[in-house]
């Protein structure tokens, strides 16, 4: 089936509003040109020729996290996410990004990030660490858990995202690991680029391409049956937007729910912590792949010490937008932060590697990522 255009879909939307409750951006800013509906809005006006692309309204269209929490609340069946998508690659193509937002995504290139992280992990031990939200970077042994032969078939194609490789690779080992004493073959391949979606979602859509062909490059050596990726952003690039067919892609507590319901959690987990702990729902895994169940399947054994969070807040991090708009990104923490202290935890898991980073150095409580839960 066809896409519909932009037209065909801003055409969809029957201005009532409910979107507006489900939008982290216009909870945070209560302005009628940030509801998703006044997007919207703005959409129609430069498809139908009414308006011709400025930057007021370029700033206005990037000024979302691209977080499907709107298209998850729409009765209408509004594809907003589609359609913003396409609406920043027609009308900035890569051109008329603002430089700081150009040079981060430029940064997300494995080859330039791999030679410039001196930087940030310098700047990491000034004070600039915490009005930047860097991480404490990670060291791993990268070479020791990455290869492969092509001439054998792997159970899983372990794609760790872009955060994992460059600030916290610990991680990835533990997930290979992970999945590894589940019982299954984990290939992890040298020369994986980040999966692009920043980029496309920014309207660069040529360097979208780039990445997606240098990546697809190296699956195309190597036979695997699945593709893991702890990071919902990464599934959605890879499932909407790549050529895999054939090719099952999943993010990581849906594979282990799918495939090992029963993998052990580790009973001393909650001894790292005192009182009770929360689960961060990460929007895209929520609200575009629809999965709730799957991490709350395995956090629910630790019986009382766990307690559901079910508000779906954002933590206001969506990547490129944390850089591009870091007054909105910090309200957006704040009411996520407000409710945390209401459920009265002492400590928050998640599965994005992004909310990951936006929490774990944002937050005054200890963060964990949802791999950390299972039995060594």
């Amino acid at each position: 089936m066809a896409h519909k255009t932009i037209s065909e879909i801003a055409r969809l939307c029957a201005d009532c509003g409910t979107c507006q409750s489900a939008c982290p951006v216009y909870q945070a800013e209560l302005t009628e040109p940030n509801s998703p509906r006044g997007k919207v809005n703005l959409a129609k006006a430069l498809a139908d020729g009414r308006l011709r692309p400025n930057a007021r309204n370029r700033s206005l269209l990037s000024q979302c996290l691209v977080c499907s929490g709107c298209e998850h609340a729409c009765p209408q069946g509004v594809e907003f996410t589609r359609m913003m998508i396409e609406q920043r690659n027609r009308t900035a193509m890569g051109k008329r990004i603002p430089w700081l937002k150009k040079i981060v995504l430029f940064f997300y290139q494995g080859f330039v990030l791999r030679r410039v992280l001196w930087l940030p992990r310098l700047l990491a031990r000034t004070p600039l660490k915490r009005k930047l939200s860097l991480p404490d970077f990670q060291k791993a042994n990268w070479k020791k858990i990455t290869g492969g032969d092509p001439g054998r078939e792997y159970n899983i194609l372990l794609f760790p995202g872009c955060t994992f490789t460059y600030f916290y690779p610990r991680k990835t080992v533990e997930i290979k690991a992970l999945l590894e004493r589940q019982g299954f073959s984990v290939l992890l391949p040298e020369g994986l680029r980040c999966c692009g979606f920043p980029y496309l979602s920014q309207g660069w859509g040529d360097k979208f391409a780039e990445l997606k062909s240098r990546n697809q490059a190296v699956f195309r050596r190597y036979r695997f049956q699945r593709i893991v990726v702890p990071c919902s952003t990464g599934v959605l690039a890879f499932r909407d937007y790549y050529d895999l067919p054939g090719v099952e892609v999943l993010e990581l507590g849906e594979f282990l729910f799918r495939h090992r319901p029963g993998a052990a959690i580790d009973p001393e987990f909650a001894a790292r912590f005192p009182g009770r702990f929360t689960y961060h729902d990460p929007c895209h895994n929520l609200k575009s792949l629809k999965l709730k169940r799957e991490a709350r399947h395995f956090l629910e054994r630790f019986g009382a010490r766990f307690v559901d969070d079910d508000s779906a807040l954002c933590c206001g991090f969506g990547g490129i937008f944390k850089v591009g708009f870091p007054s909105t990104s910090r309200k957006i923490l704040e009411r996520k932060a407000a409710k945390l202290d209401e459920l009265q935890v002492g400590a928050v898991v998640t599965s994005c590697p992004g909310c990951y980073l936006q929490l774990k150095e944002n937050l005054g409580l200890p963060v964990y990522f949802f791999s950390d839960i299972f039995k060594k």
